[in-house]
């Protein structure tokens, strides 16, 4: 993918480009007058809107940057480490693939700052054209990072700069193959001494969205003077598992000011100050305010570090300059032991017949009964107990204990959450008399779901009639860290800082941030542009266009053509279209959530020269629209009103216009002749080969 750098005015002088360049420069980079490599640990966090990007700088100068800009505008990275004189990075450490994170690495290349070493991230792929652009730039760099590798910076140094991946691809309690994309962020824990830093991407926390990974990389991390807060301060991330495990004193969020998701959020907010954490953020963002006292916001986050246990570390920025001391800390706390017991039992095969789930508590004879039932013939038993952990597992020690009516072959199972399938874990023959079996293992990841359910399932093999069988005991054991709460612990405070813009912003369709379409045929090809709201946090998108079949086939992603006060531009050029005419869709894609699809959009290749223009008011509208349209000769128009999920809801006009411009009224009436609901709408054009599309808000009357 080729993108285009935001463009200024051909207007203004080369003179005041450069000297507007330079007191650019100058106000992102209050460490610029740092040299590289000064004697201690640097960490930059740098100002790049909503997205993450920080560049570290060892004590000897070897370089590294974590996550690198979002697409959309890599004005201000691209000048940070234009001013600091960077013309290389050794390495790079990406979290995640959306956008925000890796949207910067291409534009960085363009203008000379290469990754010199390696690029590491979480492996597997992704579908957007800033993955694909991020894959294409660093190109035989990139390399694999595992869990537990570590990657050392001034290795011939007495205290030399190690990153270590702590965990990643969600960490055993979320799939790989899952659709959240933040859940598998990496984590990285960079150490200099007694000082540590832990950035994780997007990382998330939140046991009623089934994606809390925090809670079990937290004590993976342990101690840490510094936190790069996941997710730019959202509700579903930075849970009290996760700062008890860790415990910094320092918290960084990179936000953007107007951000669509309401980050940073008191929730996330009051969690860190409750556990004593002063927070520093690039921009205020767009939800809470900062509390005096406890956050401040500055630009370009500076953190600096020693290595000695008691040394001071600063964290600075627009306007400050604090001083914290290295923990260094005691050991961890013992882990503690728990056992718990099965809440609950689901019958697969066979009935109840004496007892409930409350037997299996004790060793006491006093047993749950479960008589077969007969399929095809053949009696068998099969049933499972359900246990819900109170605190997240480091290892997991199971023990079942019961019998038969009659000898039979007693298979026991456990439910893999990661492949949703029964994993076997002991076999053989058991009589009318108790016998026990123990099965544990140290990485019990794969048998606990995301609610920190496990599941035991006792099967009897079949036989011509029936039989019963008899669980006298079931039991879970396991240690856990000190300080994880129980999974109960879920209720954060209510926002106190409004409506819940970020949960808004997870359900919106994303082709509800397009603010206009058009496609049209020219010299050079096809040609699609685009524009959004200018602070949509979309993650990019897809160009399909339709084969023969009409089936949508992937020819490209974006380029961004410029940004605006009020929007972001956008455009694609198809230079090899078939001939005649062509039919394409926009598929946007958010960082949630599955691609949203924008069109049919068809073009005439053979189109003869002109424009087709459309537009709207008042928008929003209340009682009624009425659309312009334009065209430079007579043609056979169709405009149709489509709702955001693309289906038709009316044709306001279709038919001859006249060069010139026409006026269409629309009284918000279905074909129907219901008038349509409040919400978001898409006036679709097309005529004279090309097609043109604007959106349309329709409020209450």
């Amino acid at each position: 993918m080729q993108r285009s750098p935001l463009r200024w005015s051909g207007r203004i002088s080369r003179f005041l480009r450069q000297a507007a360049a330079a007191a650019l420069m100058l106000l992102l980079a209050p460490a610029a007058v740092l040299a590289l490599g000064n004697g201690k640990l640097q960490i930059h966090h740098v100002d790049i809107g909503q997205g993450d990007g920080a560049l570290l700088i060892s004590p000897n100068g070897q370089t590294a940057l974590f996550d690198d800009g979002t697409y959309t505008d890599c004005t201000n990275i691209k000048a940070y480490l234009q001013a600091l004189g960077i013309t290389s990075v050794d390495y790079h450490f990406l979290s995640h693939y959306h956008a925000d994170h890796l949207g910067c690495i291409d534009d960085l290349a363009a203008v000379g700052i290469t990754i010199a070493i390696a690029g590491y991230d979480r492996a597997y792929s992704y579908s957007s054209a800033s993955y694909t652009s991020y894959v294409s730039t660093l190109g035989a760099k990139r390399t694999t990072i595992a869990k537990g590798q570590i990657i050392t910076l001034d290795a011939a140094s007495a205290n030399p700069v190690t990153i270590k991946c702590v965990d990643l691809n969600g960490a055993g309690v979320y799939s790989v193959s899952g659709s959240d994309e933040n859940a598998k962020s990496a984590v990285y824990k960079v150490s200099y001494g007694a000082f540590d830093e832990v950035i994780g991407g997007d990382l998330t926390g939140d046991v009623g969205l089934g994606n809390d990974v925090e809670t079990t990389v937290g004590p993976e991390t342990g101690d840490v003077e510094v936190y790069k807060v996941h997710h730019h301060g959202s509700r579903y991330s930075t849970n009290d598992n996760w700062l008890n495990a860790t415990t910094p004193e320092v918290a960084v969020i990179s936000c953007g000011n107007g951000n669509t998701y309401g980050h940073p959020t008191a929730d996330c907010l009051t969690r860190l100050h409750n556990h004593g954490v002063h927070t520093y953020w690039t921009e205020t963002g767009a939800g809470v305010a900062p509390t005096p006292g406890w956050d401040k916001v500055g630009g370009t986050i500076v953190v600096q570090a020693d290595p000695g246990v008691g040394a001071s570390y600063t964290v600075a920025g627009g306007g400050f300059t604090d001083s914290y001391i290295n923990g260094g800390g005691p050991p961890p706390p013992p882990p503690i032991h728990s056992t718990e017991y099965p809440s609950t039992v689901t019958l697969l095969r066979g009935s109840i017949s004496a007892g409930d789930v409350t037997r299996l508590a004790l060793s006491d004879d006093s047993r749950l009964s479960v008589s077969a039932a007969a399929s095809g013939g053949n009696y068998y038993t099969d049933w499972y107990g359900s246990v819900f952990l109170a605190h997240p597992p480091l290892n997991l020690s199971i023990t079942y204990e019961g019998s038969f009516t009659l000898s039979r072959t007693q298979t026991l199972y456990l439910w893999n959450w990661g492949t949703a399938a029964w994993v076997q874990i002991n076999s053989g023959t058991v009589g009318t008399t108790d016998v026990t079996k123990t099965w544990s293992t140290t990485s019990p990841a794969s048998y606990v779901s995301p609610t920190r359910e496990v599941r035991l399932r006792v099967k009897g093999n079949n036989r011509s009639s029936t039989y019963t069988s008899r669980g006298d005991y079931m039991s879970f054991g396991y240690d856990y860290t000190q300080g994880t709460a129980p999974a109960a612990f879920v209720a954060p405070p209510v926002l106190a800082s409004g409506p819940d813009l970020e949960d808004a912003a997870m359900h919106a369709l994303p082709q509800s941030t397009l603010t206009r379409v058009e496609a049209q045929s020219g010299a050079g090809g096809v040609t699609l542009t685009w524009a959004t709201d200018r602070n949509a946090h979309l993650d990019g998108f897809n160009i399909y266009r339709e084969d023969a079949s009409g089936e949508r086939v992937f020819i490209g992603g974006e380029s961004v053509l410029e940004a605006t006060a009020d929007e972001v531009r956008f455009r694609f050029v198809d230079a090899s279209p078939a001939s005649g005419s062509g039919t394409y869709w926009l598929g946007a894609r958010s960082c949630s959530g599955p691609e949203g699809l924008i069109g049919s959009l068809r073009v005439t290749t053979a189109a003869l020269p002109g424009e087709l223009a459309l537009s709207v008011s008042p928008n929003p509208v209340r009682g009624a629209a009425r659309f312009s349209v334009a065209v430079p000769r007579g043609a056979e128009l169709k405009l149709d009103v489509f709702d955001v999920s693309g289906r038709r809801v009316a044709t306001p006009y279709a038919g001859r216009a006249g060069a010139g411009i026409t006026r269409v009224d629309w009284k918000l009436r279905a074909t129907d002749g219901t008038r349509v609901a409040a919400g978001l709408y898409f006036a679709r054009l097309q005529g004279l080969g090309r097609t043109a599309i604007t959106r349309v808000t329709v409020i209450e009357p």
